[in-house]
């Protein structure tokens, strides 16, 4: 554990043998049950949390001090080899153009330079995904590997930091398993209303449009340049039924392009939940804990009848003290509460996806105060969402458009319901906090106004000095 932490600290930029230098002369070692603990935990105070590791190429992996000449020209070697690799990772991710990359970094520049930076930042990702066999097609990285692993680790951050995605706090060390299970569980949450990945789709109908609408073109200058009046007919009905085509798949496109807009901010909604469950996921993983493995779960209502049945038992051998630690056999207040009926201004009502005006927000947020169904209860998640189906770069039918519009519309409604209840919050804050603050002043007036006439009077119970 001490190497791996003076790995970590190298990797972010320290000295390690200064830092376990300043370590052990820090105090006596020889009252420390373990040693090697003891240090650790100075590290981590001398440091007070600075580890993010500083890696802009393989290179940077090669550790400066104790490898002989030879070796770290081997080193050297392989590197430069690995970053010649990224490098071609990059430029094929560019061609591709899959779904992660697409989301994470948008769609690839036309202009050279911004390709370059777009090309540079997907190969990082790339390379992880590489060198872990991460398949995922709507999950850029994947989880982190443990903070044990300093270089995949120190990989990994780079890929994070290349294609800029959130950091969610990087916590996970001090949460417990079920805290990490439920942000897990958060993500899976999001997923379930997320709008259908719909890009490839919208690829391939634009560039089926500009095929319809160029045949239309050819055969109408075909049809005037023959001199068969049947040709010229055949022809003429031809580009007709091309241009009809054209028109229908531009219909077509457009309402895929608004579902990849609602797709596009769905993925910026939920950003910071879905990086706080990568890593959730991650320290599972490096407790030994399956994530997705459900048979060792207890759940909220499993969890409170074993509770309740603990404290049942110890009641019996429990000394009374007070009156307090009477059993309390009148009604139970909460469940007084949670049977009485609900406002009539908090009764469910329907809500039309295209409706998201701020007059309609109190009927779609969600709370334990409200009657109103939550969209991560009431949809079902896309059966494509982390798969890579062969037929993803096709011609969508009208249907399938359809059914991704309304999913879109609805993701929509529910992004401007979230922001219209943080606005209504931030307000509600933003008052609350002005409130207290003419109190105090109200509050410092007052004292000042009496100190004033205390000192005036001459009471020496209450009188103060004045500055």
């Amino acid at each position: 554990m001490l190497e791996q932490l003076l790995r970590a600290a190298e990797l972010a930029g320290h000295d390690p043998h200064q830092e376990l230098a300043a370590a052990v002369a820090g105090r006596e070692l020889d009252s420390a049950r373990s040693p090697a603990q003891v240090v650790h935990a100075r590290i981590r105070a001398q440091l007070g949390g600075r580890f993010a590791p500083r890696i802009s190429s393989y290179a940077d992996l090669i550790p400066a001090t104790g490898i002989p000449d030879l070796d770290r020209r081997w080193l050297t070697a392989h590197a430069e080899a690995a970053d010649t690799r990224r490098r071609e990772l990059g430029a094929e991710t560019a061609a591709a153009a899959p779904q992660w990359a697409r989301e994470a970094l948008g769609p690839v520049p036309d202009d050279p330079i911004a390709r370059a930076e777009w090309e540079h930042a997907a190969g990082w990702a790339a390379a992880h995904r590489e060198q872990v066999g991460h398949t995922d097609q709507a999950d850029p990285l994947g989880p982190p590997p443990g903070a044990g692993l300093a270089d995949k680790n120190a990989l990994w951050r780079a890929a994070h930091s290349a294609l800029a995605l959130p950091d969610g706090g990087g916590d996970e060390h001090d949460l417990s398993d079920g805290q990490l299970r439920v942000r897990v569980r958060a993500m899976e949450r999001e997923e379930r209303w997320a709008p259908r990945y719909v890009g490839d789709e919208l690829d391939a109908t634009i560039q089926r449009a500009d095929r319809a609408r160029a045949d239309a073109q050819i055969w109408a200058a075909r049809a005037e340049a023959t001199a068969d009046p049947d040709d010229a007919a055949r022809l003429r009905s031809a580009a007709a039924t091309a241009a009809a085509e054209a028109a229908e798949l531009n219909q077509r496109a457009d309402q895929l392009d608004l579902a990849d807009q609602a797709r596009g901010a769905w993925y910026a909604n939920t950003a910071v939940t879905r990086d706080t469950a990568h890593r959730a996921r991650g320290a599972l993983q490096a407790r030994g804990i399956d994530p997705d493995e459900r048979d060792d779960r207890v759940t909220a209502d499993e969890w409170l009848a074993a509770h309740r049945a603990e404290q049942a038992t110890e009641d019996t051998h429990r000394e009374i003290r007070d009156h307090t630690d009477l059993a309390d056999t009148g009604p139970d207040p909460q469940a007084e509460l949670a049977a009485a009926p609900l406002p009539a201004e908090r009764v469910d009502q329907p809500v039309s996806a295209d409706e998201g005006h701020h007059d309609h927000v109190p009927d779609v947020v969600r709370g334990p105060e409200t009657a109103v169904p939550d969209i991560r209860d009431t949809t079902e998640p896309d059966p494509g969402e982390h798969t890579d189906t062969a037929d993803r770069y096709r011609v969508p039918t009208a249907d399938e458009t359809a059914a991704a519009v309304a999913r879109a519309q609805t993701a929509l409604a529910e992004i401007e319901a979230r922001r219209a209840a943080d606005a209504r919050r931030e307000a509600d804050h933003a008052a609350r906090c002005e409130e207290l603050t003419r109190w105090t002043d109200q509050d410092a007036a007052a004292t000042e106004v009496s100190l004033s006439t205390a000192n005036d009077r001459g009471d020496p119970d209450e009188m103060v000095l004045e500055c």
